[in-house]
Order: C-alpha cells, then structure tokens, then sequence
C-alpha cells in the first residue's frame, strides 16, 4: 500500500533545499534534494520535490504551494487517486 501524503514543506537552507513530508498516519520523512542546487528557483525546487514524492512515494496526485515565509514553501495534494 502506498503512504497517503497530507503535506509537505520546502526550504531553501545556504547549502541545500531541505524537504519534510508527513504522511496520513502521522509518519513524517524529512531530508534535501539532492540534485536541486541552493540557489535553484522555487518552482524548480517545487518540480523536484514533486518528482521525489512520485519516485520514493508513489506519490500520483498535484501539489499546490503557498509560501508560508520567505523562502519556506507548504503543499497539500489536490488530487491523489490513490486508494
């Protein structure tokens, strides 16, 4: 069974952007991307984390992001056909 994604969180830190991602049953992974450099737009930060969830979670739905402070960004899925 595939995790359920509630929301996730990205932050753009001096040497990373760092992500956190809480599932439906309260698990919560936390990390970076690796590939996205620091100084990498926000929408291009935004894409990888969404290519990260659909690799490492299974992740089918969209995200929409609001930008909660700066550089700190929030989603929620807005579809997500999983079961």
């Amino acid at each position: 069974m595939n995790p359920q994604i509630k929301y996730v969180l990205l932050y753009r830190t001096p040497t990373k952007w760092r992500i956190s991602v809480a599932e439906e049953d309260g698990a919560i992974g936390c990390g970076a991307l690796p590939d996205t450099a620091p100084d990498a737009s926000a929408e291009a930060a935004q894409q990888d984390m969404l290519d990260h969830l659909r690799q490492h979670w299974d992740f089918t739905g969209e995200l929409t992001w609001h930008e909660t402070k700066p550089d700190w960004w929030a989603a929620e899925p807005t579809t997500d056909p999983q079961p």
